[in-house]
């Protein structure tokens, strides 16, 4: 028995990790929190992994909101300092919120103030090595402002609440739209420019100054309208007497960060997890949809903690005056001028997922993809086709021919009434693009279309099985669309029909916890469905949340309410 026991202590001592034999060690600190009074506080350390080859692999954002929801993973102190002492002598990463209701979890819809030691301003969450007294791991808890609940109008635009959405409604040309839009959300687009681009896409406000902030200024060739639209945006900002500050950079929001917003989807230094669908026809037939067009589409991958791309979440109703210029529907977030996700009064929609791009030179010459399909909503209608939506397209090519800057996958449908081609994907990048039809690639279904984050088309060769511009797609987007072309070749063989409730199906079945929304649209009858994930402290599941209908007429309508 003494031999058994001495052999499995031997075998413990070789199998733990070192760190876990160690005793502890503190991690202290200090917590700025501008006002709250003596709201508690609560403040836990997560550790980092270390892999075999010296890499560390921070916390998740499902493991951070996680902690967060729970009592017994975090410490309550009632002082804005903080001593925590942890196990091992592995690295750690220290988070802490303000319990303003001191119930033990996270609340962000409240919104309670959240924040995590970092390096740098902006940056993220940096490894808290125990240190002597003197040396404090001092961050700042910070928090977004919620969005306006009650209406408030301006000339020019009108923002409300249809159904428990907010709507930002804008009518006139570009200055009045601007103004506006800049006038009623000001404090929100300087959240989500803080929160969303500064902090969780660029994850750096020094990189930001120093990279993108000149890049936006270097490479791109911005249209007179767009031009018009921003600065107007931020005479209205100014004109509401907003703090506009941004903390980070120490200086007042600029154009340069209301370009940003617009050109996020330029670097594309995010995860990319967007997928679509398209199903018209026979494919539509006996359903809600009788036949004609229904698209679906989850935006995948703006999934910032503080949750600002759900709780800012907007839809936009435009009406731009000149001729020829149709209302659309943008759903976005304060601050886009453009659009990546929207239709139109004659059912015309586009939808863009981030795509891959070849190999070559920065070029010059980017005009911000977004503004292009919002062109295509102003401008097309319902007897668009390949050849016009190409058209369009070109006239905003770059220095080297190409439409977008970091590669895009992007849908267009128009409601069905018989035509060849009712929707089509356009793969392209700084390079050149090309339109891909339904059946060009499996899944060889009539009358359906799918995409999600690489080509098939454009950059592909049949001498290069398995590879765009000779890479190998993400295995997220992979498995997304083979997920989903699976489920519309059983469908197609079994003979079910795509009507509302399978594209929410369909979205599901490719959801991952990372969708911030989802959108259906029924162009044949100018409706749309739109779903938000939750304000917990919990992964993106959208499309398994309530949907809400909108009829698109519907969002140009609202109470009336007093101008200023």
């Amino acid at each position: 028995m003494l031999l058994v026991r001495s052999m499995l202590l031997s075998l413990i001592a070789l199998t733990v990790p070192p760190y876990a034999m160690a005793t502890t060690q503190v991690l202290q600190g200090k917590i700025e929190l501008a006002g709250q009074g003596d709201a508690p506080l609560r403040v836990w350390a997560m550790p980092v992994v270390t892999t075999d080859t010296g890499h560390l692999i921070p916390p998740s954002k499902p493991e951070i909101l996680a902690a967060a929801a729970n009592q017994q993973a975090t410490a309550r102190v009632t002082t804005r300092k903080f001593s925590l002492e942890v196990k091992g002598d592995r690295p750690y990463c220290v988070f802490a919120y303000a319990d303003l209701n001191d119930n033990g979890s996270w609340d962000p819809a409240t919104p309670e103030p959240f924040g995590w030691y970092a390096t740098e301003p902006a940056g993220s969450y940096a490894i808290a090595a125990s240190s002597p007294k003197s040396k404090q791991l001092s961050f700042r808890l910070t928090a977004p402002h919620t969005m306006p609940t009650e209406s408030q109008a301006t000339e020019g635009g009108r923002i409300t609440q249809i159904k428990g959405y907010t709507v930002l409604q804008l009518s006139g040309d570009a200055q009045l739209r601007g103004f506006a839009h800049g006038k009623l959300l000001a404090d929100q687009i300087v959240d989500f420019f803080r929160f969303y681009i500064l902090e969780d896409k660029m994850k750096s406000a020094q990189e930001y100054e120093a990279g993108f902030a000149k890049f936006l200024h270097s490479h791109f060739n911005y249209p007179a309208e767009f031009v018009t639209e921003c600065e107007a945006v931020i005479e209205g900002m100014k004109a509401s007497g907003a703090d506009l500050m941004v903390p980070e950079l120490n200086r007042e929001f600029s154009l340069t960060d209301l370009y940003a917003i617009n050109g996020y989807i330029e670097t594309r230094a995010m995860r990319s997890s967007c997928t679509q669908f398209a199903a018209w026809g026979e494919r539509t037939a006996d359903t809600d949809v009788d036949g004609g067009m229904i698209t679906g589409r989850n935006m995948d991958g703006e999934i910032d903690l503080r949750r600002v791309t759900v709780s800012h979440f907007l839809l936009m109703a435009v009406d731009p005056a000149g001729p020829g210029q149709k209302r659309y529907v943008s759903m976005m977030w304060p601050g886009f001028v453009a659009t990546i996700s929207g239709i139109n009064e004659d059912g015309f929609y586009t939808m863009e997922n981030a795509g891959l791009t070849g190999p070559g030179p920065v070029v010059n010459g980017l005009v911000p993809f977004s503004w292009t399909m919002r062109e295509s909503l102003a401008k097309l209608g319902a007897d668009a086709t390949p050849d016009s939506v190409q058209t369009l397209v070109d006239s905003f090519d770059n220095s080297a021919g190409g439409c977008c800057g970091p590669g895009c996958i992007t849908l267009f449908a128009v409601p069905y009434t018989g035509q060849k081609t009712p929707a089509f994907i356009l793969e392209g990048d700084r390079f050149g693009d090309h339109i891909r039809r339904a059946e060009d690639v499996a899944p060889y279904v009539p009358q359906a279309i799918a995409a999600s984050n690489h080509h098939l088309g454009y950059g592909v060769s049949p001498t290069r099985p398995g590879k765009v511009f000779d890479k190998t797609p993400s295995f997220s987007s992979l498995w997304r669309y083979e997920a989903g072309m699976h489920k519309l070749d059983a469908w197609y063989r079994i003979g079910r029909p795509i009507g509302t409730d399978e594209m929410q199906q369909l979205l599901q079945t490719v959801a991952h916890g990372t969708t911030e929304y989802s959108i259906v649209t029924r162009p044949n009858q100018r409706e749309v469905d739109v779903v938000v994930a939750s304000m917990k402290s919990e992964p993106w599941d959208a499309p398994y949340r309530e949907w809400t209908t909108f009829a698109f007429d519907e969002l140009f309508t609202a109470p009336r309410v007093a101008t200023d």
